[in-house]
């Protein structure tokens, strides 16, 4: 019977198995909206009888508790940003997911903070005023009448007189803000602070370590950090010969050479370290790095490759290697590669797996390329590249539905904070191009018409107004 009813499926539309397996890909990345409306689905075609009914009914219950999680804080961000047509649509979204007082009361706060906006009527607002005699023009929604309203301004009132008491107490209270933002500027110039926030992220060792070298190492991140590359490593050659066992300044200093374009400057230094050290994996490294960006490409794939032997668990030169190898257009030999790293000291790296997913696309492996992207996407859930690196390749695959769910959790996180334009604006382009796919013309003119807003680079205006164009020929 069971394979009876996989066959119906096959033939009649999606079975129950395939709803859930779709539910649980949404899952994985945490879209749980998307994932609800799949297991809602899969349980219509699910007996109560069956086994599988209350596995179903269990994953049916978390979604519905994360993606009610999920629409709640959409809501208060989109109220930050003054997004508020979509807050109430989010709102009534919302609503459908209500399972206990709590989840009310939540809802009723953002509901309370909307209308501290002047920005919220409750749906149905379809509603039509009922026009005045003699009034020519149609009637306008309520919603629209009322938000108008609310936009008026305020009568004008004249303020009070002071006392002398209110008199003196703004007068403290502009003393103790002077001092405050006096303080805050010259904390802002100190350069003992702005070292420190130049390490914000590393691990505590790690900035340990760092501040441990003293000023003369302080003075060298914060001129590398302002572009002056042969000022910080000329500070850093002379830290050097006072710390000649250090490994920070040691690669810190290679690095401002690279940066200050002192190419040969550099390959001497790690070629001296060598002589020493030739089971460091990471001088082999940065020297291949530097020889092939000196255009020198024989010889720095001859590094990787010694490097290799010398330190044969070294995950990253056996990575670097296969970077080599694309960027010479030697895909499934890069490949190889990739995979032998992810073999080699526990080498389980996101941005590896991203370019796996990548190479498989280029080569027309869907199926391991969207498997490669799940894994990138699992070790580092909001990595904004993979994410829309992945949406782009639903978009190809015709799958716009995915697109849009793997898009939503990209905008999640770009409304984070933190990530560039461009990002905002190419997430919009291929949300556009999702909706345009599955006919939701309105809402692909209103995401390309972002992606135009936020868009600053020239290189991608050409694609964002060809698909304006498209959109409005529909």
């Amino acid at each position: 019977m069971t394979l009876i009813g996989n066959l119906f499926g096959q033939l009649f539309g999606d079975s129950a198995s395939e709803f859930e397996a779709r539910g649980d890909q949404f899952a994985s990345v945490n879209n749980w909206r998307q994932a609800h409306g799949e297991y809602v689905r899969a349980l219509q075609k699910t007996s109560r009888s069956s086994p599988a009914f209350r596995r179903l009914e269990a994953k049916l219950d978390e979604a519905r508790v994360q993606s009610f999680d999920s629409l709640i804080e959409d809501i208060h961000s989109r109220i930050d940003v003054r997004e508020y047509t979509f807050a109430a649509e989010q709102i009534e979204a919302a609503r459908e997911l209500v399972a206990s007082a709590e989840n009310k009361e939540r809802l009723e706060a953002c509901v309370e903070r909307l209308r501290g906006a002047g920005r919220y009527e409750p749906r149905p607002a379809a509603t039509l005023v009922p026009q005045a005699p003699g009034d020519e023009q149609s009637a306008e929604p309520v919603r629209a009448r009322n938000e108008l309203r609310t936009a008026r301004p305020a009568a004008r009132t004249e303020p009070k007189p002071k006392n002398a008491n209110e008199s003196a107490s703004a007068a403290a209270r502009s003393a103790d803000l002077g001092r405050l933002l006096e303080a805050a500027r010259v904390a802002d110039h100190d350069p003992k602070q702005t070292f420190m926030r130049l390490l914000e992220g590393m691990p505590l060792e790690d900035k340990e370590s760092r501040a441990a070298l003293g000023p003369l190492y302080q003075a060298a991140a914060l001129a590398l950090a302002e572009g002056d590359a042969a000022g910080a490593a000329e500070l850093l050659a002379r830290l050097r010969t006072e710390r000649p066992e250090s490994r920070i300044v040691f690669y810190d200093l290679g690095d401002a050479l690279q940066a200050a374009g002192k190419h040969d400057d550099a390959v001497k230094l790690y070629i001296q370290r060598l002589d020493l050290f030739p089971d460091e994996w990471q001088t082999w490294y940065d020297l291949a790095q530097v020889l092939w960006n000196m255009d020198e490409k024989t010889q720095a794939q001859q590094v990787i490759d010694a490097g290799t032997r010398r330190c044969p668990r070294s995950g990253h030169l056996v990575a670097q290697s296969g970077v080599f190898l694309v960027k010479s257009g030697q895909m499934r030999e890069a490949l190889e590669k990739f995979y032998l790293a992810l073999q080699l000291d526990e080498f389980d790296d996101a941005g590896l797996y991203h370019t796996i997913a990548t190479l498989h696309q280029q080569l027309g492996d869907e199926e391991k390329a969207k498997r490669g992207y799940l894994k990138a996407l699992e070790l580092q859930p909001r990595s904004i590249g993979a994410q829309l690196d992945y949406a782009e390749m639903l978009l190809n695959t015709q799958d716009g539905r995915g697109a849009l769910a793997i898009l939503e959790t990209a905008f999640r996180t770009l409304r984070a904070g933190g990530a560039k334009r461009v990002y905002r604006a190419y997430a919009s382009y291929l949300s556009s191009r999702a909706h345009l796919m599955l006919g939701e013309r309105e809402m692909a003119l209103l995401a390309v018409s972002r992606a135009l807003e936020d868009n600053d680079q020239t290189w991608m205006t050409p694609a964002l107004q060809a698909q304006r164009l498209a959109v409005l020929s529909v």
